[in-house]
């Protein structure tokens, strides 16, 4: 009863200088708006770059083939014909060799033009096993995916992404549809599900000349009508390339084996592969490191709301000591009619705690308002969660006893005598 006593008498007091009470809590509220919204903003960038590595297969290990820097050496000969990258034979030194790996998936792409009518597309043939589509979590919308008939078959048959069609001008039925590839015709069994592949998901699932538009095609179709020959155009300039595969696709069997399988990669590839000709992505890797970054991360955050509460504190304390000087002659007669050093300190503390907690609770809507403007004017992905809240709630709370506890010290250690003749 006497809490709630003390919590009236502060409420009542504050209310008579509800102005100076609104100036003094502005501190709190930016702060706590601020840290609000970057927590917000973070946690946001965190769970989307973390769901781009979970894409990848935190069991996987990616390798990619890529072009090495050209041999400046006059006298070294150069072939019309650009070959490079990885081989056949690497392939089937990381079946043999390399061991707790569940399944290692050969990818060979080439680029070509798909055509419709007097529309064409740029596209990136993708040529992939059936378990591809699983370990890489390409997930369909319509149709299936390609099947272990198709591959044995060498069945001319695809899986698109809809945009693709859609930007063929073709509106109807895409199941069945006869897609033409160059000199090839594929029939669409599959559509995957619309998403765009960026960041993370570009650089380690892509060979270097990915297209926005991707067709998967059974391996082995590929390999027996394509060949492992391609040739492009760009710019008015002819280039011709001879890679074996474009990617492999090492799916681990256990995640305590990633790092020792992607380390074992690595020395088996640097052994023949001298000129570096490849590339390699470790989803796990990627996961820790983003890991050591966002801690990074949340301890600037701690810094940057220390700084911002510490200055809010500062003008708490700072209004309260004023507050103690014009309340010196009601110190004095509440200690001559029986108040206790104790209750003089309560009553000021409540009023800091009071002043504190209503600037957290403002600056928790502010911090939502501001996070939803931000989300809104950037287009990034904001999390706004209740232990967001919660917290900023809490440490606003702790900046009111803090700044509160001289001010409330000193007001209980006033000699009442004194206090009582104070004009």
């Amino acid at each position: 009863m006497r809490l709630l006593e003390f919590a009236a008498l502060a409420l009542r007091n504050l209310r008579g200088y509800a102005l100076r009470s609104l100036l003094t809590t502005l501190g709190v509220v930016f702060g706590i708006a601020s840290v609000v919204t970057m927590m917000a903003l973070g946690r946001g960038a965190e769970e989307e770059i973390l769901r781009q590595i979970d894409k990848l297969g935190i069991t996987n290990v990616i390798v990619n083939s890529v072009k090495p820097p050209e041999d400046t050496n006059a006298n070294s000969q150069r072939s019309w014909v650009s070959k490079y990258g990885l081989r056949f034979a690497d392939f089937e030194q990381i079946v043999e060799t390399v061991p707790g790996i569940a399944h290692v998936l050969p990818v060979h792409s080439y680029s070509e033009r798909a055509w419709e009518g007097s529309r064409k597309e740029d596209v990136l043939v993708q040529g992939v096993t059936p378990e591809y589509f699983a370990a890489t979590k390409l997930r369909i919308a319509r149709g299936r995916p390609l099947a272990a008939a198709d591959e044995a078959q060498r069945r001319p048959v695809a899986v698109v992404h809809q945009q693709l069609l859609r930007a063929l001008g073709h509106f109807g039925d895409p199941i069945g549809f006869d897609l033409r590839v160059g000199e090839q015709i594929y029939e669409v069994v599959g559509i995957l599900e619309d998403e765009e592949f960026q960041g993370l998901i570009r650089k380690a699932l892509a060979s270097p000349d990915r297209r926005e538009n991707e067709i998967y095609v059974p391996y082995s179709m590929v390999l027996s009508r394509i060949g492992t020959r391609s040739f492009t155009r760009r710019s008015g300039q002819f280039e011709a390339t001879d890679i074996e595969l474009n990617q492999i696709v090492v799916e681990v069997g256990d995640k305590a084996d990633v790092v020792p399988v992607a380390q074992m990669l690595r020395t088996l590839l640097e052994r023949f592969h001298e000129n570096h000709d490849y590339e390699m992505v470790v989803p796990l890797e990627l996961l820790e490191q983003r890991r050591q970054y966002q801690a990074v991360f949340n301890m600037a955050l701690l810094l940057i709301a220390g700084i911002s509460l510490l200055v809010g504190g500062i003008g708490i304390a700072n209004i309260m000591l004023a507050t103690v000087t014009e309340r010196t002659r009601e110190i004095g007669v509440r200690r001559a009619i029986g108040a206790k050093r104790r209750h003089i300190m309560s009553q000021f503390l409540i009023e800091t705690v009071m002043l504190s907690a209503a600037g957290g609770v403002l600056g928790v809507i502010a911090g939502y308002g501001g996070t939803l403007g931000m989300e809104w004017y950037t287009g990034w992905e904001a999390r706004f969660t209740p232990d967001v809240a919660l917290w900023a709630l809490a440490v606003s709370c702790a900046v009111g006893i803090l700044s509160g506890l001289f001010p409330a010290w000193r007001a209980s250690h006033l000699d009442p005598i004194r206090a009582l003749r104070y004009e």
